[in-house]
């Protein structure tokens, strides 16, 4: 234990004779510091294990245990190896003992009789010395607190941080960032940040957007973009990177593993383009896949159809039987129809007993035709007898582009293509027919 600041610095004296005991302890007032006196060795070791001393004042001839040894006993302490040692003695100071005590230990060697002005400037000295030592000692456990804390925020922060230099080399990596990558820190440290970075190894680091912000020091903001782990699979993260002080030539990158997010709002993205009842696409997500077949068209030429299906018979069942049974007719016929069908034709339930079918990369409009043929022979198969007898689909047909190149265009000549089939005998299709 280090004490504080303010607290007193005690001195220790240690002699054999009570009356030189007497006379430090008074000479020593003048300090005004806390002194306490012991008459043997082996008294003073045991006070000296006991709390902490700044000084001692230690004789050398004393019985049983001398000064010299009590000076090696307390340099092979652990609290006490650096306390100042002042050896007092009366022998000759002859270079063999000048050897000896400071062998042992010793800060210095005053003679007997003391001279009280060479004492006590020599206490005063070492007093504040020992201040000095101990305020560096607190300070430095203070940093090493400090440091261990900052480490430990560092190591326990969910946030993934790395130090990059200015010449795009990684420094520095937290273990948030090492799971993020699935890497130890070794492989992060040295290695490009561009590597990491999804698409970042198609640029140049000095014409990188981490580069050029740092160069301007300003801050960069990346709300939607992507690490790549070192298996190549790619992390969504929010990256926010700021340059350090001019003399560490370098940026600090946070990386906030959006993973969670990014699912929960791709979940909430399905949810609101799926019909809750069939688990197809609702009409939305039809909208969006037909403007999706268009945009392909227009980009390579690619033909599609759009099938447009209204139960028939339907309505009889969902009035005499409840709503119960017409939404179990609905899911029943929405896995009749999806087995009809490629796995990257685009099936929707756009409401009530309506249904829609997006054929993409198609030949001729007679692999429509077959399809559709397909959709209304299953229907009505699986209709069979009691309470779904009668029940059957009837289909429009819409080319793309011959029919139409928008939306709505495509969704008028399919829907008056299945009136048309319906006023024909119903469990049929028909094509589209411009009007003369």
């Amino acid at each position: 234990m280090v004490p504080d600041q303010d607290e007193p610095l005690e001195i220790l004296v240690v002699d054999d004779r009570q009356d030189n005991l007497d006379d430090m302890q008074e000479l020593l007032e003048a300090i005004e510091q806390p002194v306490h006196c012991v008459d043997s060795g082996p008294k003073a070791l045991e006070y000296l294990a006991q709390g902490e001393v700044a000084l001692v004042l230690l004789d050398v001839q004393m019985p049983r245990m001398d000064g010299f040894e009590v000076a090696r006993r307390m340099r092979n302490g652990p609290h006490t190896r650096l306390t100042p040692i002042i050896f007092i003695s009366g022998m000759a100071q002859t270079d063999e003992i000048l050897s000896k005590g400071y062998g042992a230990g010793a800060m210095d060697f005053i003679a007997k009789p003391v001279q009280p002005a060479m004492l006590l400037h020599k206490v005063r000295a070492l007093l504040e010395h020992e201040r000095h030592r101990r305020d560096l000692l607190r300070l430095t456990r203070q940093l090493e607190r400090e440091r261990a804390f900052n480490a430990s925020i560092l190591d326990n922060t969910a946030e993934g941080i790395l130090v990059v230099g200015d010449e795009g080399r990684i420094r520095f990596a937290n273990p948030a960032i090492t799971r993020m990558l699935g890497c130890q820190a070794g492989e992060l440290i040295g290695s490009a940040l561009l590597d990491w970075v999804e698409g970042g190894d198609a640029e140049e680091w000095q014409t990188s957007s981490f580069y050029l912000h740092w160069q301007r020091r300003e801050d960069l903001r990346l709300h939607d973009a992507n690490l790549r782990t070192r298996d190549a699979r790619p992390v969504p993260v929010a990256l926010s990177c700021s340059p350090l002080p001019d003399s560490e030539h370098g940026m600090v990158l946070l990386a906030l593993d959006m993973s969670v997010v990014r699912d929960l709002h791709h979940q909430l993205e399905s949810l609101a383009i799926t019909d809750a009842l069939t688990g197809l696409l609702n009409r939305r997500g039809f909208l969006q896949e037909l403007q999706a077949a268009i945009s392909r068209h227009q980009r390579t030429g690619q033909k599609a159809a759009l099938l447009y299906l209204d139960l028939d018979g339907f309505k009889r069942i969902n009035d005499t039987l409840g709503h119960e049974r017409g939404d179990q007719v609905l899911r029943q016929v929405s896995v009749q129809l999806k087995g009809c069908l490629r796995p990257y034709d685009r099936l929707a339930r756009i409401g009530g007993d309506e249904f829609t079918v997006i054929l993409d990369s198609l030949g001729s409009s007679a692999e429509a035709a077959a399809v559709a043929q397909k959709l209304v022979q299953q229907v009505s198969d699986q209709a069979g007898e009691g309470d779904l007898s009668g029940l059957g689909v009837s289909i429009g047909i819409a080319c793309l582009p011959t029919d139409g190149d928008t939306v709505e265009d495509l969704l008028r000549a399919a829907d008056m293509a299945m009136y048309a089939a319906k006023r024909g005998g119903r469990r049929q299709y028909r094509f589209h027919q411009a009007e003369s």
